[in-house]
């Protein structure tokens, strides 16, 4: 096909027949440079019915000259009439939290739906074509921003078409990613739950010139994508008017509100049960013996991995002084009955190891842990009493007759190893007796003497034996007792850190986390 044109400027049309292959080749090739030049030649009204319906339509509504559509005035031909923008939330992922700074960022589309009243054609007149799609920076957008904006401002939207209708409804959804302010309460944390509103309004149109209204009065999750952390419980999207103190114009707003919750899975495998079953841990130490000398071991190296698994645990729990953690609170109570053990372990090592001279047991010791606490615990004692009596003497008596001088003495040797004699001991004539009776008739009263005397030295050096011994005995009794004791508070001590383990646990980690579901719920 080669195109010629006729004396009076008008394209001559000839169909070419009977070309070889080769030669139409060359022709097709050439067909864009003969078009342009065609463009150029032919007159305008020619010109334009060789252009596609979408470039006549574009270049009729004049959107690109200034002269005809000035995209910084509102599309109304009446300066009276307000402008309605409808907005929709089409939220699409919640991409993180940042507790510290208080800080939401999200995933979505920002709907707005308006009408530009300087836009509208006849759809027969384009081949049927009702809606184009023109870049957005050409035409007039409604100033509308997020008002809690934590993003710098200048960033701007993506550079996206807009969808231009016959009727003069234009449609326009940028995808953002926003960084809004959002006030953080962590004190349930890990099991709490957040509010976060996002605020969006125009900045310099007030109600008279520019209208907001909600798009179906809900969010739009149908294309949300779940977050590994949070998880998305409720929504919605409210219109406000509100009368700002710096003019007495109206400035309606739609504000949407994302409410979730976190996800606590994570944070019970790596945090919660590694800190209770260290608990458990502690109040093991008290059924370790107190002579296998590991009790102070275990407890310490218990803290040292409180220690090391703070540094861990600080990373997760957000950064904030605002808000005392629930998570905090039960790490700062497990560090102080760790260290509680510490000391408590050391006083019953102390009470097991009383040292070389220890003193006797008072009597109400004896009473609460040797008689009521040792029957409560089961902790029978290990060996059987000797003695049933304090003071009892342990005796060892000698008699001696002596005929020259008449008299009989005998000799007694009490617990605490001192010499009695029967004239100054009346009470303990009646107790069996030993009698030596040194006389005979070849001894002489000087040899009776000396024996006296050797006898005497005897008794003095067996009496002394026998004290040490009795000593020794009440010693390793009074020792013993206080085993028994230690190992009664070692009983006592595990009870009582059990329930303290088990009570912060319940109602730290269960009671309360379950109270603030109910009253969310109930909200």
């Amino acid at each position: 096909m080669s195109v010629l044109p006729s004396a009076n400027c008008k394209p001559i049309i000839y169909i070419v027949r009977g070309k070889r292959a080769s030669e139409m080749t060359e022709m097709s090739a050439l067909s864009p440079l003969l078009f342009t030049l065609l463009l150029y030649l032919t007159p305008k009204s020619v010109s334009q019915q060789l252009l596609p319906d979408e470039q006549k339509l574009l270049n009729n509504l004049g959107l690109f000259d200034a002269e005809i559509y000035d995209k910084s005035v509102r599309p109304v031909f009446n300066a009276s009439k307000t402008v309605v923008v409808d907005f929709g939330f089409t939220l699409i992922q919640i991409v993180d939290m940042d507790e510290k700074n208080q800080v939401l960022v999200t995933n979505a589309w920002l709907v707005h739906k308006w009408i530009d009243d300087r836009i509208s054609w006849n759809t027969s007149d384009y081949g049927g074509l009702y809606n184009l799609r023109v870049p957005a920076h050409i035409l007039w957008l409604p100033d509308i921003v997020l008002y809690n904006n934590a993003d710098d401002y200048t960033a701007g939207f993506m550079p996206i078409n807009a969808m231009v209708y016959n009727d003069g409804t234009i449609f326009w959804s940028p995808p953002s990613k926003l960084r809004s302010s959002c006030k953080v309460d962590i004190t349930y944390f890990p099991f709490d739950k957040q509010s976060c509103p996002l605020k969006f309004g125009s900045w310099t149109y007030d109600k008279a010139q520019v209208d907001i209204t909600a798009t179906n009065g809900t969010v739009d999750v149908v294309g949300y994508t779940s977050n590994g952390e949070w998880l998305l419980t409720g929504h919605s999207i409210t219109r406000h008017e509100i009368q700002y103190p710096i003019s007495s114009e109206i400035y309606p707003d739609v504000t949407v509100v994302i409410v979730m919750q976190r996800r606590i899975l994570y944070y019970v495998l790596n945090i919660i049960f590694p800190c209770f079953w260290l608990n458990i841990l502690s109040c093991l130490t008290f059924w370790l013996p107190s002579d296998a000398g590991e009790k102070i071991t275990l407890n310490i190296t218990v803290l040292l991995s409180y220690s090391v698994f703070m540094l861990v645990v600080a990373e997760s729990m957000p950064q904030t002084s605002e808000f005392v953690p629930l998570i905090g609170i039960y790490l700062t109570i497990s560090m102080s009955t760790s260290s509680l053990c510490v000391f408590v372990t050391v006083f019953i090592l102390k009470l097991h190891h009383p040292g070389p001279r220890p003193h006797r047991v008072p009597r109400w010791i004896r009473i609460v842990f040797l008689g009521f606490l040792s029957s409560l615990f089961k902790c029978k004692c290990s060996r059987k009493r000797k003695r049933s009596k304090d003071g009892e003497n342990f005796m060892l008596s000698e008699s001696f007759s002596n005929q020259e001088l008449g008299e009989t003495s005998s000799i007694f040797i009490n617990n605490h190893g001192s010499l009695q004699s029967e004239r100054n001991k009346k009470y303990t004539e009646n107790r069996p007796k030993r009698r030596v009776v040194v006389n005979g008739p070849e001894s002489s009263p000087q040899e009776r003497r000396d024996s006296y005397s050797n006898i005497d030295e005897l008794l003095c050096q067996l009496g002394y034996m026998v004290a040490q011994t009795n000593k020794t005995e009440v010693e390793l009794e009074t020792i013993e007792d206080w085993k028994e004791v230690a190992h009664v508070a070692d009983r006592v001590a595990f009870l009582i850190f059990l329930l303290i383990t088990l009570f912060s646990a319940s109602v730290v980690l269960i009671a309360i986390p379950y109270f603030v579901h109910d009253k969310h719920e109930g909200l």
